[in-house]
């Protein structure tokens, strides 16, 4: 029923005006006479409900309302009540409701438009029909019982619990059947001797017969061949792939034993043994010939270190290129987060960084490149900013510019007593980490919560304004552990992925 609002306007006038000359307005509107009906009910129940709104052109209470104010709606809201709890359920029949309305109601609703208006009411009014059927039909006792069984691990009992606490349903049995995944029979003989015998006959066992021992010690050896051809490779069964799947394990099976399995088998005898499809992970291995002796070494410098001894982990972040960055972000289903591409950067820059464990505080600065002298930079600022100290222990990886000529060659001249006494600095030693092990560098953590904070879905103007970024989140960090030294250990704000702790364990950088 579509007519343009100019029409709409010209009905409203008529009603307002008290001209209610159906067969002339429909003429001259070119509309039915049922049309120009229909306006004047729902000008007439917007009269009596919003008296106010009448006279708003633009303001109409639509059709649902206007149906549900009519007599023939209110006559049926008047005995469908009583006609649904009366069925024995847990099928509402529409033909049956129809023909016990139809005896009270012969001239109002048609069979298809009855159908149409229970199925809107009983969608909008099925949760509190159950809720009275529920109590009328089971005891307090039996309620109890059907809802142990919905949330018990018995797949049989569940079945039972969710066909009879459903006491209505307006489709056919057979959505019913698909949702607990049990034949139509079945249903029917659990409903017969429910309503003969009660729930007591329902929980007893099922007649299913035990597993012989023959038969066992079968699907044992079967397990177990199917178990060995896991441990090999597709291809010597003929199969040109280079992992399984459930289903080439049971063609191969059945194609080397002579006797088929089906996958779902296959399946089962793998869940039995604990055997899963797990994801392999990238793992990374240090191939230094002295790893042992170089952990051990740190196990023991950091174990006895001393009230005025300072270990730092160090590190460099970069180069990193001030071009637009994409990340993980939240967005609706559906979407998926872009950003543009930029070839040319403005910029790009690296922070040496150096965190001090026993306290959690960090040192950093800002550079073009990476080589010795930024090293010695860094030892001057670390001897400058911890002068109370009597010795620091520097940690790295082995990149070439941590263990040059020219760093031992500075190192040994810091450390000399005389040098000390006249600058009043602390002694310098180096504690290296075994080569490809940057898992344990501890500082790393710390470099995935500036990146998951700060680099991730940015876009940066310029170098000046990422680097002020970066320290207001270093700045931050410092002034929270020296607020809550005692957890030094925790994550910070939520962004650092694993707590800056030294342990072999501790996988700090972020891999893949």
């Amino acid at each position: 029923m579509h007519i343009t609002k100019i029409k709409k306007d010209i009905i409203r006038r008529h009603y307002i005006a008290g001209e209610l000359d159906l067969q002339n307005l429909a003429e001259q509107l070119e509309l039915r006479q049922s049309t120009i009906r229909f306006y004047f009910k729902e000008f007439g129940v917007l009269e009596q409900q919003r008296p106010d709104k009448l006279h708003d052109y633009s303001f109409f209470i639509g059709k649902d309302k206007v149906t549900r104010s009519s007599p023939w709606y209110l006559n049926f809201l008047s005995v469908i009540p009583r006609l649904v709890l009366a069925e024995p359920g847990p099928q509402l029949v529409a033909e049956k409701l129809y023909q016990k309305y139809h005896l009270r109601f012969p001239e109002e609703y048609s069979k298809p438009r009855f159908y149409g208006v229970f199925k809107s009411w009983f969608d909008e009014h099925e949760k509190e029909l159950s809720a009275i059927k529920l109590k009328a039909k089971f005891t307090l006792q039996e309620l109890s019982t059907l809802r142990k069984w919905r949330k018990g691990n018995d797949r049989r009992l569940w079945q039972v619990s969710v066909l009879l606490m459903t006491v209505y349903t307006y489709n056919s049995m057979g959505k019913l059947e698909h949702q607990i995944e049990c034949t139509y029979a079945t249903m029917l003989h659990w409903l017969r001797t429910y309503e003969r015998q009660g729930l007591e006959a329902l929980s007893r066992p099922g007649n299913r017969k035990p597993i012989s021992k023959e038969r066992q010690a079968a699907i044992e050896k079967r397990t177990d061949e199917v178990i060995h051809m896991v441990r090999q490779s597709p291809k010597l069964y003929g199969i040109d792939k280079t992992s399984w799947t459930i289903t080439d394990l049971a063609y191969a099976y059945g194609k080397t034993s002579g006797k088929p399995v089906s996958y779902s088998s296959v399946g089962n005898y793998l869940k039995n043994r604990g055997v899963r499809f797990r994801r392999s992970r990238e793992v990374l291995v240090s191939h230094d010939p002295l790893f042992r002796e170089k952990y051990d070494h740190l196990q023991q410098t950091l174990s006895n270190l001393g009230k005025k001894e300072k270990f730092f982990s160090i590190d460099e972040y970069g180069p990193k290129a001030i071009r637009p960055k994409g990340g993980r972000q939240l967005v609706r289903k559906g979407e998926l987060p872009i950003y543009y591409k930029v070839d040319k950067s403005k910029g790009c820059f690296i922070c040496t960084c150096a965190l001090e464990l026993s306290t959690n505080q960090l040192t950093w600065f800002y550079s073009g490149k990476k080589d010795t002298d930024e090293m010695i930079r860094l030892i001057d600022i670390l001897t400058l900013q911890y002068q109370d100290q009597e010795r620091l222990y520097l940690s790295w990886d082995a990149a070439s510019w941590h263990d040059s000529q020219q760093l031992r060659d500075y190192l040994a001249e810091i450390n000399e007593p005389d040098y000390r006494q006249k600058l009043k600095t602390p002694g310098v030693e180096l504690v290296p980490l075994p080569a490809r092990t940057p898992h344990l560098n501890v500082i790393e953590s710390v470099f995935s919560g500036l990146s998951k904070s700060f680099i991730h879905n940015s876009d940066y103007q310029s170098v000046a304004e990422c680097t002020a970024a970066i320290d207001r989140y270093f700045n931050c960090r410092n002034q929270h552990f020296l607020q809550h030294p005692k957890r030094a250990g925790q994550k910070i704000w939520g962004k650092e992925k694993v707590k800056p702790v030294f342990d072999k364990a501790n996988i700090c950088r972020h891999i893949g």
